[in-house]
């Protein structure tokens, strides 16, 4: 009886099973589009679906997310091409469902035999599950599940982005999106599925309005690859903290007592030479980057070029025609993950290039490299050249094949510019490469491609040179940091030994790295800035401040050329006026500066260096020399050549604004440069090592003398005439900076004593007399009443003038 009832449940489990589930893949795929491939796809035409064969579970691959299509401008977040993550995934059954798995590689326990340990690792920190599908059918171990809602998704977040820039409250429209067939494919090793998403809004922002032919619908193209892992054949390498290299970091909890958890592997291509002991061999397979087929000449000769010079670097390292740029073909997508890549990319104003690379996050090995060239960025490179034209009296025509000489005659203003593009693309797919910037490499000799490089414009014999602007070819850290990188060595120790030999190399070549945030104003080290040269900040300052005098006792019309509207000579001159930007920048952190390596015990190099005092004081004399009235003024001349607008033409942020608007405002001009030099000088950080500099040494600069300096040179120096309104911004200005300092919750309280201090030095400097101008009374008793309500009452002072946001420097720079 007992047997009979255990048959007849059998029976009944089975009659319960959904004739679905039983049904083959062949039978159920059978009026389908197959697209075969590493995970096989197949089209349902008539319902929309997007079919997904999963051949095993619980195998792992790699997942990367891109961005197939733009929206338009910086500001709003998205470009085409564009990368956004990796993750190593698997596909997992659990009844009758199939799960979508990131695994957590960044916590992990290597090289070990302890599994238990590796079992704890995993069970301390989460997984994500991204996706659960339900069975449609199976045959032989293989599953289909019906995956277009997972793909028909907002996985980049494009909606979270358009809100973060004010552009309004978006959602994903399901009705308006599904799968974009012409780039959904299948490779032996790789799956490609690209989605068209609309997103709807009822308030889209000014920028999505401007940019979408319909503002309350957006569409964008997002890609989804699906990527066998590579071969266990790729050895991780470790980096060195003396030379930058990106790479994959994670915890790795197998690690001996004296080690750090914390880890990381170089990120770097796979190149394997053919004859490994060959000193110089050809290799197994190159490094083949693809231009985009829309980069028109002449940028696409420069680009190829500027990134050829890295064969230089692979030769050094060991390796004969490892590095190879070719001419995209035309039926390569360039969003396949199988290709390095090169992409024109346009915007409706002037940004960043990137050079990203998708890297695997087991191994540092990079899998796909997706440099974006920005379309616009000659434009804004021949803006510094067109500052220059009016020191020759020659005409500004141009064209972006019909430049004319300039000062030198052998550099034009094409030549000029695609001078920086070569550089230019050579320094994006040095990203590509696995290398970081590079921000002291201008100090000795223009030693990298992965600096910014500022524009060498020199004064020669009373005339401007251009002929040296921008380096040719890969500086001597490039070739050092690539040898670290790929050279290919036959054991670990021999690897050990040749990397640790390349490091030594470079300490005694005198060749220095100091990455991103370094670079920052609130940085301490002079020569670590963007955008400078030179061997030594002050000097070279001083060196640019001559050269920028030149440009601007010349400026004129000339600099835009016969018919263009006078409004674009704004823009023309916002390199001149502000042509010493970056290197003010750069002494400014001379006060209260100190050099400092990423030093390792026992290579020699000192860690930390202060700035001696006397090069201190220098460096804060020349910066508040910056700030007098003859080095803020604008020739009149030049205001009066200053047309607001023109019909039909419209400005942006590469212009000077106007408070004053429809005329140009020479004050708030002034009031940018000075607000710069000023916030600079008071930065919250320089404050306090100010401070903490002088506890040790009081023969360094303490943070009340600079306060004191600060304000007997601004405002203890009283104006007459033409130049009392711009010595007023300035002390306006200085009063902004100290409530601002003084009243930072994020200051030391050393460095709030010390601008509390100086705001008394002040209060009692004013003397409202009644003999003076109005503007001289309204100006003092102004500063006077807001300082009393900060000291006294503790009350914000009136809303202070805030200087405008200087247009953006050479070429991306934000302030000044």
């Amino acid at each position: 009886m007992r047997r009979a009832l255990f048959v007849s449940l059998a029976v009944a489990l089975v009659c319960v099973i959904p004739a679905q589930a039983q049904e083959t893949i062949a039978d159920y795929t059978r009026s389908f589009e197959k697209r075969d491939g590493y995970f096989p796809m197949y089209w349902d035409g008539e319902k929309g679906r997007l079919l997904l064969e999963i051949p095993q579970l619980d195998r792992d691959f790699l997942y990367l997310l891109s961005a197939a299509t733009g929206l338009g401008h910086t500001n709003l977040g998205l470009d085409r091409g564009q990368i956004e993550d990796v993750a190593v995934a698997r596909f997992t059954r659990v009844g009758p469902k199939v799960l979508l798995i990131f695994t957590n590689q960044r916590f992990r326990a290597l090289n070990t035999d302890n599994a238990a340990l590796v079992r704890s690792v995993e069970e301390s920190f989460p997984t994500s599950t991204i996706a659960s599908f339900d069975i449609l059918a199976q045959e032989g171990g293989r599953l289909l599940v019906d995956a277009t809602s997972h793909f028909v998704a907002d996985h980049i977040e494009v909606a979270r982005q358009l809100q973060q820039a004010n552009q309004g409250t978006f959602s994903l429209s399901r009705d308006r999106s599904t799968v974009h067939l012409p780039r959904t494919r299948g490779f032996p090793t790789n799956t490609e599925v690209e989605v068209s998403l609309t997103f709807q809004s009822n308030n889209p922002g000014f920028l999505v309005r401007q940019h979408a032919p319909a503002g309350s619908a957006v569409t964008v193209r997002v890609h989804h690859s699906l990527v066998q892992l590579p071969d266990g054949d790729f050895a991780p390498r470790k980096g060195d903290p003396r030379i930058g290299s990106f790479g994959a970091s994670f915890y790795d909890f197998a690690q001996p007592l004296s080690e750090r958890y914390e880890r990381a592997f170089i990120a770097r291509h796979r190149l394997k030479k053919r004859n490994p002991r060959a000193a110089m061999s050809e290799p197994v397979e190159p490094i083949v980057y693809y231009l985009d087929a829309g980069i028109p000449e002449p940028y696409r000769s420069a680009f190829r070029e500027g990134i050829s010079w890295w064969n230089s670097a692979f030769e050094a390292a060991g390796f004969r025609n490892a590095f190879r740029v070719e001419d995209m073909p035309p039926d390569m997508d360039p969003m396949d993950a199988r290709y390095n890549v090169v992409q024109w990319v346009q915007r409706s104003n002037a940004g960043f290039s990137i050079g990203p690379s998708l890297v695997d996050p087991r191994t540092g090995e990079i899998i796909k490299a997706a440099v974006r060239m920005d379309a616009f960025r000659s434009m804004t490179d021949y803006n510094i050249f067109a500052g220059t034209l009016p020191t020759t009296g020659e005409p500004a025509e141009f064209g972006l094949t019909d430049w004319l000489a300039a000062q030198d005659p052998a550099v034009s203003g094409e030549q000029f510019a695609l001078a920086r593009r070569r550089q230019h693309a050579a320094h994006e797919v040095g990203h590509t490469l696995g290398l970081s910037h590079n921000f002291v490499a201008a100090s000795y000799g223009r030693a990298s491609v992965m600096d910014y490089p500022g524009p060498l414009i020199q004064l020669v014999n009373g005339r401007i040179d251009l002929s040296q602007a921008y380096r040719h070819g890969i500086g001597s850290y490039d070739s050092l940091a690539i040898r670290y990188a790929y050279t290919e060595y036959a054991s670990r120790a021999e690897e050990s030994a040749g990397l640790a030999a390349i490091v030594r190399e470079g300490i005694t070549r005198g060749i220095k790295f100091n990455a991103d945030g370094d670079n920052a104003i609130s940085g301490s080290y002079p020569e670590v800035t963007q955008w400078i040269n030179g061997s030594e900040a002050l000097a070279e300052y001083e060196r640019v401040r001559a050269v920028r005098r030149f440009l601007l006792d010349r400026f004129d019309e000339t600099a835009i050329r016969e018919g263009d509207p006078m409004l674009w000579l704004n823009q023309r001159f916002v390199p001149v006026y502000l042509h010493h930007r970056y290197q003010l920048e750069s002494i400014i952190k001379a006060v209260g500066g100190m050099e400092f390596r990423y030093a390792v015990r026992g290579d020699g190099l000192p860690p930390t260096a202060v700035i001696p005092a006397e090069r201190q004081r220098r460096a804060l004399n020349l910066v508040l020399d910056a700030l007098e009235p003859a080095e803020l003024a604008i020739p009149e001349r030049v205001i009066q050549l200053m047309a607001p607008r023109a019909y039909g033409y419209g400005t942006d942020e590469w212009f000077f604004g106007s408070d004053a608007y429809p005329a140009f405002d020479q004050l708030g001009a002034a009031r940018t440069l000075a607000g710069f030099a000023v916030e600079g000088l008071l930065n919250r950080n320089r404050m306090a090592r100010l401070v903490a500099f002088h506890s040790r040494d009081e023969n360094l600069p303490a943070a009340e003398e600079v306060i004191a300096t600060l304000i007997d040179r601004t405002w203890g120096t009283p104006d007459r005439g033409e130049t009392a309104a711009l010595r007023r911004v300035v002390q306006r200005v200085v009063v902004d900076e100290l409530i601002d300092l003084g009243g930072s919750g994020n200051a030391t309280v050393e460095s709030r004593a010390a601008a509390e201090w100086g705001l008394r030095r002040i209060a009692e400097m004013i003397q409202v007399d009644g003999g003076s101008s109005p503007d001289v009374q309204a100006h003092t008793q102004l500063a006077w009443s807001d300082i009393d309500r900060f000291l006294n009452r503790r009350d914000a002072g009136t809303d202070r003038s805030e200087p405008r946001n200087a247009p953006p420097g050479t070429p991306i720079g934000g302030r000044p």
